[in-house]
């Protein structure tokens, strides 16, 4: 377990090197602590192994910091708020002041952090992952979709047509296209090998009929302590994320309709999910998920026979778009998810990478035959069936 645990942390330092300095840092010291030769004698570490013994390593990098996160936002560790600008904080934490910070705070809040690396889900709150299904569903032109997020959190990227997102030329800086009625700026995205056709394949964004989230456990925004917790997982020097975030829980409540979020235990839960609230439908379904499917037992694989099997016996079209790893294809930088789409229709179903994305959705990658995909086609054709 503590190699095991030792790894997950230095791949999240690799992840973070580049994109979030301060996590990296963090990550870093962590892998260090579990590393060293007396570790056996680390009450610090060995507090953490006894801790996280049932939990998934990736779950553990990710809670730990979250939950002294939650702390820092709240105003409960003000020693390690200087280092967190989402807190206001700016000292330095490269040197040996953080580490003894970090390790201070860890120490002082280890009955606090128990249940929460033990019993807390990772709240998957990216607000800028909607992309994933707002460029595809622009290019349909469809009059009104039924919309499901699978593992959905608070339901926020659901909203993604009420943000604003823009496209940006990675060569050029030049803005390639812009999708949502939100107001500008919000959310950019460097995107590479874009078709230089795209924008005219963009299409008015349907009527969402239903925007419907499944998750273990439904997280509600009705309180504030549970909008601190949302807020919590948002990397702690990624001030313009906590921004978005914040703009989504507003966007939310300007809805007429919000969101409904349902119990939904994936993978095993999806049959019976699919079947009690999409079944027969005449309009058509939009399914996603998002960076979520290593959280899983199955790590995903039996959701596309599930889906499959539900989508072949629908008579309006279904499309299935995914932001997930594929360990079958190498991407174009380490760490990138593969961008997805599957479609069915009238007994046919089609199957195309529009390209892959951070998980963050701060950079795209298309396919250098995107425009003229078969399911970029077959798009287009299910419009016209409409």
């Amino acid at each position: 377990m503590q190699e095991r645990l030792a790894r997950k942390f230095r791949e999240q330092q690799d992840f973070a090197a580049e994109y979030a300095p301060l996590y990296a840092r963090y990550f870093e010291v962590l892998a260090k602590w579990l590393e060293a030769e007396d570790a056996g004698y680390d009450p610090l570490v060995q507090w953490l192994l006894t801790t996280a013994e049932d939990v998934q390593p990736i779950k553990v990098t990710l809670l730990l910091i979250a939950g002294l996160h939650k702390e820092v936002l709240a105003g409960r560790l003000p020693e390690l708020a200087l280092y967190f600008p989402t807190a206001g904080g700016e000292r330095p934490f490269d040197g040996p002041d953080f580490e003894a910070a970090l390790r201070e705070a860890i120490l002082a809040r280890r009955a606090l952090l128990t249940p929460f690396i033990q019993e807390t889900q990772v709240q998957t709150n990216e607000t800028g992952r909607g992309l994933c299904w707002l460029l595809p569903l622009a290019l349909t032109g469809w009059e009104q979709v039924h919309l499901l997020d699978l593992g959905a959190s608070a339901g926020l990227n659901l909203l993604a047509d009420q943000r604003h997102f823009q496209l940006l030329d990675s060569d050029t800086g030049l803005p390639l296209l812009e999708l949502g009625r939100g107001q500008f700026p919000q959310f950019q995205s460097q995107a590479s090998g874009a078709p230089p056709d795209l924008p005219q394949h963009i299409k008015p964004l349907p009527h969402i009929l239903s925007r419907t989230g499944g998750d273990l456990n439904p997280f509600s925004l009705d309180e504030e302590e549970n909008a601190l917790m949302l807020m919590s997982f948002v990397w702690g020097e990624h001030t313009g994320r906590m921004d978005r975030l914040r703009e989504g829980i507003r966007a939310r409540q300007f809805l007429e309709q919000p969101p409904v979020l349902l119990s939904l235990d994936l993978p095993e839960g999806l049959d019976a999910f699919l079947r009690d609230h999409f079944n027969k439908l005449t309009d058509p379904v939009v399914i996603y998920n998002t960076v979520m499917t290593f959280y899983l037992s199955d790590r995903g694989e039996s959701m596309r026979e599930r889906i499959g099997q539900w989508a072949a016996g629908q008579s309006a079209p279904v499309l299935w778009l995914q932001w997930e790893p594929d360990p079958t294809n190498e991407p174009p930088r380490p760490y990138l998810m593969a961008w997805t789409v599957d479609r069915w229709h009238q007994g046919e179903h089609l199957q195309q990478r529009i390209g892959w994305a951070h998980p963050h959705g701060t950079e795209v990658y298309f396919e250098d035959d995107f425009a003229a995909s078969r399911v970029f086609d077959t798009i287009q054709a299910s419009s016209s069936e409409q």
